[in-house]
């Protein structure tokens, strides 16, 4: 198979892919997104009693723990969702497709 009839077929078996995930297909990623999550709320929960063990009270205060659980999950959101993002998806069909030179976007030549 020729390199263009192969980047052609590339192209549209990710634009296949690149379609919305139905709530089967996203519920084998379940496991792990709540695992990651648990890993960035340990993390922080751990770092948090080390600083009020350390003398800095100010780690004590509901508030302030609210914010920075909100605060580490948004800064860390696309690790903990990156199983869910489309590019994930399309390393899945064939490695060359995470390059720029080959992406599901592009419209394909017509000869």
């Amino acid at each position: 198979m020729g390199k263009k009839r192969r980047e052609e077929k590339l192209r549209r078996m990710a634009a296949e892919k690149a379609r919305p995930r139905s709530w089967r297909e996203m519920l084998r990623f379940f496991p792990g997104l709540f695992l990651r999550t648990f890993v960035v709320v340990l993390g922080l929960g751990i770092v948090m009693t080390l600083l009020v063990s350390l003398g800095l009270s100010f780690f004590t205060n509901f508030w302030v723990q609210g914010a920075v659980y909100v605060g580490g999950y948004v800064l860390l959101q696309r690790w903990i969702m990156g199983p869910l993002h489309p590019s994930a998806r399309l390393g899945q069909i064939h490695p060359s497709l995470r390059s720029a030179k080959i992406h599901p976007k592009q419209p394909l030549k017509k000869k």
